[in-house]
């Protein structure tokens, strides 16, 4: 799952995947690390990250996140990245750096509308794919350039499928 955490005047793009039982490979702007993570109370956690031990409290109101670390608080406000696309331009977040555009469900790609290299503005279509008998047309999340397109004209994609990046 992909989120957009702000902290102070810092934006990050994090992914997380739970890739065994309480193991996570964790991605915050493409640097990633191995997280094991146990919930040891209502707010506290215990997390093991590269041999380093942390016990962590998070409290958190909607998307705003108090995290206490070693002493020092952090507020951290962390938003779904498919709600960011949606509409999460009231929160104040905006999405920097590499983009990794993919398709919310199953279907096939009916047009590719860039090309490697194409400079887009955001909310730009990048590419058409027809999904329960709907042409959607998959936009660009912010201004720059196309850096990898995954897919062509025919493929069947399933939901989640990378289909673009867009730095």
């Amino acid at each position: 799952m992909a989120f957009i955490a702000k902290l102070g005047e810092q934006t990050y793009t994090v992914e997380i995947e739970e890739i065994g039982k309480s193991v996570y490979r964790v991605s915050v702007d493409g640097n990633e690390f191995l997280v094991d993570g146990k919930k040891t109370g209502r707010t506290n956690y215990s997390l093991i990250v590269d041999n380093r031990s942390f016990e962590i409290e998070v409290d958190n109101t909607e998307d705003e996140y108090r995290v206490l670390v070693d002493g020092r608080n952090y507020h951290v406000n962390l938003v779904d990245e498919r709600r960011m696309r949606v509409g999460g331009a009231q929160s104040g977040l905006q999405l920097q750096g590499r983009q990794k555009v993919s398709v919310p469900m199953a279907g096939k790609v009916t047009a590719v509308l860039v090309s490697e290299g194409d400079l887009v503005e955001k909310g730009q279509g990048l590419i058409i794919v027809e999904a329960m008998k709907m042409e959607n047309e998959v936009r660009s999340p912010i201004a720059g350039e196309v850096k990898e397109i995954k897919v062509k004209a025919g493929d069947a994609v399933e939901g989640g499928a990378l289909l673009a990046i867009v730095e």
